[in-house]
């Protein structure tokens, strides 16, 4: 199975800082590094320090020799890397002393992706090959199109998140790999089991992959929901955590891998990263992650709150019309004392309150992102009195549904 990656190639400016600079504010880096970068070929790096053959495609400067060196170095194939006229893209990145990061971009050389060397580089690969995009470059619509014309396999990496990620059609892709921040632009779900809920029922036959940071990940499928913890490091810099997660999900997936397995080595990988500086310096290869896998604790961030927490969000978001605290305290395995009592604990609302904040959110969703009657709306929500409602909702959101699905859409 042939992987391509249609994918950014960029040159990595990074600035060590005490705090990351806030507006109107000027200060002094403690440190400037320069680094081969981009989320293509992070990612491109990645999949081939897993073990796997990739292809990567895209556009450099009349500056980005390095970049070339250095995917020819980590054994990428690049005959579909065209050099062109002008500046490379480039990334200025804050680096904090936790090791978090800030970053903007300037698109260079990334942004003369053109639908000719589109459809050039598309000639060469066939039927079930896998492509990965993200949002980096230059007519990212128009590959996904023509892949989907050939029936390949489309993986999305929606990275940086835009207008250009909301105008694709996501029944032409295959998976989806995307973070707590552009699950919520795309959903509109505030917790990762809303999420889980909103992807199953809106596209039953996309493969999700939601990364959570510290909290892991979560894979989703139209037949099942696969959880994985992250592991304990000590973050130096995450700049290449999540390409390093998605180059080794999409070599794992190449190999047709056992999903659990494919998300354990992912996480592993993407844990070593965050302990090194840079971007593609810090992609660990298979053989580091095999021989410190076993070594990684998992995060304790999910404890048992926690997820108690997302299996009520679950049960509610699968069960708007007929939620009861019974079945819930049955589910769950309590009495339904003892469960009522867990979710003024964990939520600071009896059942019934929780279970009306939940079924306003969702008929405000279902207001903004469809156009079904605001009655169908209720029903849906599971309401069977309309007036009730319309006061519970007024009382949420200062206004009527109709007023609301107006002046905020």
């Amino acid at each position: 199975m042939k992987i391509l990656n249609f994918g950014s190639c960029n040159i990595d400016f990074v600035y060590s800082v005490d705090h990351i600079v806030r507006s109107g504010e000027t200060i002094t880096t403690n440190k400037l590094e320069t680094f081969p970068g981009g989320k293509g070929l992070n990612q491109s790096i990645a999949i081939s320090k897993a073990g796997s053959n990739v292809f990567h495609a895209g556009c450099i400067g009349t500056d980005g020799k390095m970049l070339k060196d250095i995917l020819q170095k980590n054994g990428v194939d690049i005959s579909y890397l065209k050099t062109v006229e002008g500046k490379n893209g480039h990334a200025i990145i804050q680096v904090n002393k936790e090791g978090s990061n800030s970053i903007f971009l300037y698109p260079g050389s990334n942004e003369m992706v053109t639908k000719d060397f589109i459809d050039t580089v598309l000639n060469n690969f066939e039927k079930d090959n896998i492509i990965l995009l993200q949002n980096e470059i230059s007519n990212i619509d128009y590959i996904v199109k023509k892949a989907y014309e050939k029936e390949m396999c489309i993986m999305l990496n929606p990275s940086p998140f835009n207008e250009k990620i909301t105008n694709l059609d996501f029944k032409m892709l295959s998976y989806i790999l995307l973070n707590e921040v552009e699950a919520e632009e795309i959903t509109g779900c505030t917790s990762s089991e809303e999420c889980i809920v909103y992807f199953k029922n809106t596209y039953p036959h996309l493969k999700v992959i939601l990364t959570l940071g510290e909290k892991g990940c979560i894979y989703i499928d139209k037949n099942s929901v696969i959880r994985q913890s992250a592991f304990k490091v000590k973050a130096v810099d995450t700049t290449a955590a999540g390409d390093t997660f998605t180059g080794y999900f999409v070599s794992g997936i190449s190999k047709k891998e056992n999903i659990k397995d494919i998300l354990k080595t992912a996480s592993a990988a993407s844990a070593i990263a965050v302990s090194r500086n840079g971007a593609a310096p810090s992609i660990p290869s298979k053989d580091e992650v095999i021989n410190c896998i076993e070594g990684l604790k998992p995060n304790d961030t999910n404890n048992k709150s926690e997820i108690l927490l997302g299996k009520i969000e679950a049960y509610i978001s699968e069960n708007f019309k007929n939620a009861s605290l019974k079945d819930l305290a049955l589910k769950l395995g309590y009495s339904s004392v003892y469960t009522g009592n867990l979710i003024k604990k964990l939520t600071g609302k009896s059942f019934s309150k929780y279970l009306q904040q939940k079924r306003c959110q969702y008929a405000a969703k279902m207001l903004l992102n469809t156009d079904l009657s605001i009655e169908s709306i209720i029903e849906n929500a599971g309401y069977e009195n309309e007036s009730f409602f319309r006061k519970i909702f007024k009382e949420k959101y200062g206004k009527n549904p109709l007023e609301y699905r107006k002046e905020v859409k």
